[in-house]
């Protein structure tokens, strides 16, 4: 399974890191290594990003990983989206947000997420 990809939505492009039902926690280390390098190769405040975690498993060292692609990747975002975000992730997604001082807009389907940030 492709995890990231662009998506068109509305003539809109979006970036999606898809890590729906992964287990594989360097798998999902590498969506974001892979997402990072599409991102900050782009101009700043350009880039929209869907990051679907339903389901996804994490660890310390990918929570670790997420954090620097957040710092990496802020300056080249306009908008950025999340799905599949409960329980624990919530708490980790909020620290992301206080870290990289970015609006993360949270959403329960994929389909909502694209709408929202096709309209940004």
């Amino acid at each position: 399974m492709e995890r990231v990809y662009y998506a068109d939505r509305n003539g809109v492009r979006i970036l999606v890191l898809d890590l729906t039902d992964s287990k594989d926690i360097q798998e999902n280390i590498a969506g974001f290594a892979q997402a990072e390098a599409l991102i900050a190769a782009q101009p700043p405040k350009s880039v929209r990003l869907l990051t679907n975690v339903t389901n996804a498993h994490y660890s310390t060292e990918a929570v670790d990983r997420m954090k620097r692609f957040s710092r990496t990747v802020t300056p080249h975002m306009l908008a950025s989206a999340a799905v599949g975000v409960s329980g624990i992730k919530r708490i980790v997604l909020q620290s992301l947000v206080k870290l990289s001082g970015r609006d993360i807009r949270m959403f329960d389907t994929a389909d909502q997420a694209l709408d929202w940030l096709a309209q940004q």
